[in-house]
Formats: C-alpha cells, sequence, structure tokens
C-alpha cells in the first residue's frame, strides 16, 4: 500500500478507474479545444496533429498526478509538471509517424497501434519511476507493472477508436458516429492507468525474483550433457540449409534433428525428475493474463522481423550461406506450415527460453545477463541465414526471454512464436502491413 493520508481508507479500486477515466476525459477535451483552435488558425495537418496531442497529454499527465496525490502519494508540482510535459511528448511524439508513412487503412491501424504502444510505454516507463519515489513505501520496484497496462491501453484505444467511428458511420451520420468514437479513448486508456496505478499499489515486494535453478541434485551427472543434446543440434541443423537441396530429405533431417529429438530429451528430463515439468514454465496464466502477453509478445517480435531486415540494410555482415528448399508437395507444405511450425516453436521455446532461463539461473542473478546471453544464444541457431538474420533472431529472442523471466509462462510465448514464424512464411496474413522501413 501508499502512504495513505490520516483518516483515509484503504485504496478503492473503483474510485481509482473512475477518476482515472474522469481525468482523461478533461484532457481528451482539451485536445479537441486545441483542434478547433488549429482549424481556426489553419495550422497544417502535422503541426495541429501534435498540438492535439500535447494537450491531451499534458492534461492527462496533471489527472494522473492528481490521481497520484488522492492515493496518498506525497507528489511536488515540480514532479507533477516533469510527468504531464512527459506524456504531452510521448502523445505528440506518437501520432507524428502517422503523417510520414501512408498506406492501406490496415497499414495505417497497424502503424497506430505500434507508435502509440511505443510511446506509451514511455510514458508508462515515466510514470513508473515517478510513483517509486513518491510512496514512501510503495513495495514494487518493477517498472513493468504500470509499463504494460500503458502500453496495452495507449496501444489500442487509438485504433479501436478510429475502426468504432468508421464503423458507426456505416449506420450513424459523422457528427453521432465521431464523438461516439472518441469516447473509446478515456475509457480505454483511463482504465489503463487507473490499473497501472492499483496493480503497483497492491505489488508484493517481497517475492523473490530469481528462484533456486529448479534442477535436482540428481541432475549434476547430466550438467553437461543436458544443454549439448538440447542446444547443439540446433546448431548443426543449419548445415542441411547448405548441403541439403531436396525438400524431402531437408524436412526428414530438419524434423529429427531439431523438431522431435529436443521435444524427446524434455520428455526425458521431466521423467526422470531431472528437471520437473513446472520448472519448464508451462503453466498457463487466466486468460486475460494469456492474451496480453501473447498480443504484446507477437506485435513486438513481428515488427523486429518485417523492419529489423530493413532497418540493418547498411550495416555490413556476410550473405546467407543456404536456405530452405521449397516443397513442391501442396500437402506436407501445408503440414510444415501448421504441425511443423508449433513444433518448431514448440521446441525453441522450451529450449532457449526454458530450458536456458533455468541452467543460467545456476550462475548468475542478473535477468539482464539472462536474457542477453539467451538472446545471444539463440541469434546464433540462425547462423546459416546470415549476420542480419543472427541479429534480428537474437532481438527476437530477447523479447521472448524477457516476457518469460516476468511471466514465468510459455504457452502464450510459444503460441507468439508460432503466429510470427506463420506470418514471416505462411503468406496467408499480408505482412506488408506490419513493415515500415
Amino acid at each position: 500500500m501508499g502512504v495513505m493520508h490520516e483518516g483515509e481508507q484503504p485504496h478503492d479500486t473503483a474510485a481509482i478507474m473512475v477518476r482515472s477515466v474522469l481525468g482523461w476525459t478533461i484532457a481528451v477535451v482539451c485536445g479537441g479545444a486545441g483542434a478547433v483552435l488549429a482549424k481556426l488558425f489553419h495550422v497544417s495537418n502535422l503541426p495541429a496533429g501534435q498540438i492535439t496531442a500535447f494537450l491531451v497529454g499534458l492534461a492527462g499527465g496533471l489527472s494522473h498526478s492528481v490521481l497520484i496525490w488522492r492515493a496518498g502519494g506525497r507528489i511536488s508540482r515540480y514532479r507533477s509538471l516533469i510527468l504531464a510535459v512527459v506524456w504531452a511528448l510521448c502523445c505528440a511524439g506518437a501520432v507524428t509517424p502517422l503523417f510520414f508513412i501512408f498506406g492501406t487503412a490496415s497499414k495505417m491501424t497497424v502503424l497506430a497501434l505500434y507508435s502509440f504502444a511505443i510511446f506509451g510505454a514511455l510514458g508508462g516507463t515515466a510514470t513508473a519511476f515517478v510513483m517509486r519515489r513518491v510512496f514512501d513505501n510503495a513495495s514494487s520496484r518493477e517498472v513493468i507493472t504500470s509499463v504494460v497496462p500503458w502500453a496495452f491501453s495507449f496501444g489500442i484505444a487509438f485504433p479501436a477508436s478510429n475502426l468504432i467511428g468508421d464503423g458507426l458511420q456505416t449506420v450513424l451520420p459523422a457528427f453521432l458516429a465521431w464523438p461516439v468514437a472518441v469516447s473509446v479513448l478515456p475509457l480505454v486508456i483511463g482504465v489503463g492507468g487507473g490499473y497501472s496505478l492499483v496493480r503497483f499499489l497492491r505489488a508484493d515486494g517481497n517475492h523473490r525474483p530469481y528462484p533456486d535453478s529448479g534442477v535436482t541434485h540428481g541432475a549434476e551427472r547430466y550438467r553437461f550433457l543436458v544443454p549439448i543434446l538440447l542446444v547443439l543440434p540446433f546448431y548443426l541443423n543449419d548445415f542441411f540449409d547448405i548441403y541439403v537441396s531436396d525438400w524431402r530429405w531437408w524436412l526428414f533431417t530438419d524434423y529429427i534433428s531439431v523438431r522431435l529429438f529436443p521435444l524427446l530429451v524434455v520428455l526425458w528430463l521431466i521423467l526422470s525428475d531431472t528437471m520437473p515439468s513446472s520448472r519448464w514454465g508451462l503453466s498457463i496464466s487466466s486468460g486475460g493474463s494469456f492474451g496480453v502477453v501473447f498480443i504484446i509478445a507477437t506485435l513486438a517480435a513481428v515488427f523486429i522481423d518485417q523492419n529489423g531486415y530493413g532497418i540493418l540494410g547498411r550495416v555490413p555482415g556476410y550473405q546467407p550461406l543456404g536456405h530452405m528448399p521449397s516443397i513442391d508437395s501442396p500437402l506436407w507444405s501445408r503440414i510444415d506450415l501448421t504441425a511443423g511450425l508449433l513444433m518448431v516453436a514448440i521446441g525453441e521455446e522450451l529450449v532457449f527460453r526454458g530450458y536456458l532461463r533455468v541452467f543460467l539461473a545456476r550462475y548468475t542473478q542478473s535477468r539482464l545477463l539472462i536474457v542477453a546471453v539467451s538472446a545471444v544464444a539463440f541469434g546464433l541457431i540462425h547462423w546459416s541465414g546470415g549476420l542480419h538474420r543472427v541479429m534480428v533472431t537474437a532481438a527476437i529472442g530477447a523479447v521472448f526471454m524477457a516476457i518469460y523471466v516476468t511471466t514465468r509462462s510459455l504457452p502464450p510465448i510459444v503460441l507468439a512464436h508460432f503466429t510470427v514464424n506463420f506470418i514471416a512464411l505462411g503468406d496467408r496474413i499480408p505482412a506488408e502491413i506490419f513493415r515500415f522501413f
């Protein structure tokens, strides 16, 4: 719990939510007033959009400072002003890319989601650091408690409002449709901001972020054998990309070496009680948490996968040494695209997230080091694809491990991994809507 004023009752979740939504409603009204003034003075589109968003963020940041104060946080005027300015800059920054990248309506919706989610995460980070300083006995020191709700609520609020407005225009006149759509903004953002404060105030600071490695004492004799059995096949498998040109032999070797063999080793570790199933992160969280983790992991990884090569275009490296041969059989192509990709996702996540977290936790308590080492290890299993592929997959691995060490739940990350590969290879979902560089 945060500091409470004398005689004040414990924090009321409903009251916090209502006040947060009300504060952001006032912020949206302030932004609307700015938009009207910008139009009266014939301000061009880009600065008009930035001014409108700046005012929304400024008023929204101030309203959250009031919310913190009402919750018992001793927040100074200086910190309130800093928080308001940060949110103003985040909102103005979020709308800016929308004026420089053009495409289909779906592409612009995805761009808005990414842009507002990223800047929402920045604003959430600033909010977390402010709250850590104004609540004397705040138990939480995890920035993620604020970052995720802010990023998620900001990310979906603006695209959702736009989609609702477009949909309502089919049955209502524009002057009725858009006020209803705009009302979605403060509702979604307010709930996200209020939830972040509630989570922060109720967070349990006594948990151990890095429990024991989870490997039984009887596993010492397998200390070096298990990593070799699990990891080495992934590094050797790339030789098949270089030297095997027949898709049938390629499928046979690939399925045996990196899709079936690691799963059999994992099964052996579980059945022999060398590494119990509880240590692999196989627990499934609640439906809401599962969905949020899946969406965040998928969007982040798809963005990296679809834009990383364009960003790294001028970075020197080596060319791909080989590639997967084309599968001529429609049946086997569909099998590989579904069951095959799912096996890849399960195997790689069990080994490079589930197992490596346990293995590395035996030697370090640093979450950053665990993420970094596992990311490099994951990137290097794609060595035959060239340096850029190694770097892109390492970045995706870092995102997945960062999420995993926070949630300790592997199933939503497995599903996200499968979805990223399906978008990249399946040709069913247009990958270009995620591509901006």
